[in-house]
Order: C-alpha cells, then structure tokens, then sequence
C-alpha cells in the first residue's frame, strides 16, 4: 500500500512542478510514450534484417490483395497480423538485447530466452503466412 502511495504522490507531485493539470500530464505523458515507441521502431529496422524483410514482405501481399482485388476485410485482417507480427519481433529484440547486456557469455538460460522470442517470432510469421494462403484460395475458388 505504502509504494502504491508514494507512486500516486510523485505523479501528483510531477504534475504540479509541470503546472499541469490530468489532462495536461496525460498529453505530456502521451507524448512521451509516441517518442519513445517511435524511438523503439526505429531501433528495431536499424538492428533488425528480419523486421525489414518482414516490412517489405507485408507490402507485397498488399499489393498482391490489389491485384487480385481482395476485400477491405483481407487487408484489415493482415494489418493486424502485420502489426502482431512486429509486436512479437520487438519484443525478440528486447530479449537479445537485454540477454546481451546482462549475459554477454554463452549460456543455456540466454539461449532459452532469445530461441522462446524467436519462436514467438515465428509463430507469427506462420499465423501471417496461413492467412495469405487462406486468401489466395479463397480468391481462386471464387
């Protein structure tokens, strides 16, 4: 209870040094969680190969729904699955990073860690695939 306190106590007390008010902090903190997010996806096309394929392959099957004229469905569908799909790859290099940073030896608990992400990672690489797939049947049969 007492940390739950302090917590709400140094949120009012940023607030006021700000001059601002709930939903002048909630704009403040708003922006800094853009920044930093933005921040974070940067890092990941910078550091990652696999996220840039995986950008340019999203953008192929965008083009292949244009051209076989799939509906507005197929293309929210495979957003998300995009946008899933970059979740987990973030979250991959999260754990690399921080595995390297606290364990830079080779060690069996670090390579857990780093081929659980990957896993996560390809998991739903399989999920966006299935559904591409799923679509061009679907297209072919109609």
């Amino acid at each position: 209870m007492k940390i739950e306190t302090e917590t709400k106590y140094n949120k009012v007390k940023a607030r006021r040094a700000k001059g601002l008010g709930p939903f002048g902090l909630f704009f403040y903190q708003l922006g800094n969680t853009s920044r930093h997010s933005f921040a974070g996806f940067l890092y990941m096309f910078k550091a990652e190969l696999a996220a840039k394929i995986e950008a340019i392959l999203f953008l192929l099957v965008l083009v292949a729904y244009f051209v076989l004229g799939v509906s507005a469905v197929n293309y929210l569908i495979s957003t998300v699955l995009f946008l899933l799909l970059l979740t987990a790859e973030a979250l991959n290099t999260a754990i690399e990073v921080i595995i390297d940073r606290i364990s830079p030896e080779i060690s069996p608990t670090g390579k857990h860690a780093k081929d659980l992400g990957a896993f996560a990672v390809v998991c739903t690489l399989a999920a966006n695939g299935i559904f591409f797939l799923w679509t061009l049947v679907q297209v072919s049969l109609s």
